[in-house]
């Protein structure tokens, strides 16, 4: 019953960073001319899975070659036109999983290549975010139809505004001249960095800094996503906040014993210290960019920042990670209690609930991130 009722939720909270819902996407789009064009997976049934960015429980390690806390997990609903039946699932990249899936969909393996090719793109990603997601499919030559992505053009209007302040100062040092031709060169530096062709006009900065094609193509997309994840800080941050303080104001309904009593009790005081712990994390590896952005800006230290580059696709991982979690709890709160004046919830859920938010938090190594920042 839980793992229906999970399955449910992630249909309606859709797609989050965490989770990748194609089968909504189908409900929503499917008669659209451009979905048919431009689908997201060439196989039918793969393009309407549910993906999602996966914590390995301790009884699944086994399945996965590395050792990593998150996989990828693919799940097929049993019915096409609903969820209450259920799902099968599989990870990407476990033991086999290439010809275990070939015989889940019934396919071959010379039609699936390019599949398996966006696959292995999905498995390296941090976080399923929009932003990240298209930008990700568009360095590696995928051209989904925009109904796949659900950040709005207003939300992307806002990042790519933030994006040019926080790289104005750049500008001035590079460009100077007046404020017309200061803001033409910062939309076009802008739109360098958040575009595909960003290696090739920003290539006088890639000579600057020393960096070959691979090293700079690497950097720069990792640039844009702490830019992304820079503009989303704040805002969940702001979720995060409130979420802290609703988990005393939440009222419990059911049988509850003492020792669950107890037990709830515990787990809000602590979730409370793992968020603190989290936002800490972040803070540290957002303030590594920071540092060394100000450094190159106010100081003329190319160094620092090509060093930060070359950090940059290791720590973005990291980030993202991070954020993917946060991004998920505070999605999963609102979709729980979309009212946040009616708090109340069956007292065992709530226990499961705070349970995953916990597992997720803690496997986290926000300590490890702060101490390398």
């Amino acid at each position: 019953m839980r793992g229906l009722r999970s399955l449910e939720a992630l249909y309606r909270t859709a797609s989050t960073s965490r989770v990748l819902n194609l089968f909504q996407v189908y409900e929503q789009n499917h008669e659209e001319d451009e979905y048919a064009r431009h689908p997201f997976f060439q196989d039918p049934t793969l393009n309407r899975a549910i993906f999602v960015k996966h914590r390995l429980r301790s009884d699944e390690t086994y399945l996965m070659p590395r050792s990593s806390p998150v996989a990828t997990k693919i799940i097929f609903p049993f019915d096409k036109k609903t969820l209450r039946a259920g799902g099968q699932s599989i990870l990407i990249g476990q033991s086999g999983y290439q010809a275990t899936l070939i015989e889940m969909l019934g396919g071959e393996q010379g039609d699936m290549e390019e599949d398996f090719r966006l696959l292995g793109v999905l498995a390296k990603l941090p976080s399923l975010d929009p932003f990240l997601l298209k930008e990700t499919l568009t360095r590696h030559n995928f051209a989904p139809a925009d109904c796949y992505f659900a950040m709005s053009t207003a939300d992307i209007e806002r990042m790519r505004s933030f994006a040019g302040e926080q790289i104005r100062q750049l500008i001035t040092l590079a460009f100077g001249g007046t404020n017309n031709q200061m803001s033409h060169s910062i939309k076009r530096m802008v739109d360098a960095i958040l575009t595909k062709d960003s290696e090739s006009r920003l290539d006088p900065l890639r000579v600057t800094l020393g960096l070959d094609g691979q090293q700079f193509e690497d950097s720069i997309f990792s640039w844009k996503g702490f830019l992304y994840f820079k503009w989303q800080f704040n805002g969940s941050m702001t979720k995060l906040k409130s979420l802290s303080v609703a988990l005393d104001r939440v009222s419990l309904e059911g049988a509850m014993d003492k020792t669950l009593d107890t037990t709830i009790t515990n787990q809000r005081a602590a979730l409370k210290k793992a968020i603190q712990k989290a936002a800490r994390g972040c803070v540290a590896i957002l303030g590594l960019y920071d540092d060394a952005f100000n450094d190159l800006v106010e100081h003329g230290n190319a160094a620092a920042f090509r060093k930060f580059l070359l950090e940059a696709p290791r720590l973005f991982i990291e980030l993202g990670h991070s954020m993917g979690v946060m991004s998920h709890i505070t999605s999963f709160w609102d979709y729980r209690f979309p009212n946040p004046n009616r708090l109340h919830m069956q007292a065992s859920e709530f226990h499961e609930m705070l349970t995953e938010f916990l597992t997720s938090l803690t496997e986290t190594t926000y300590d490890d991130l702060s101490r390398r920042a």
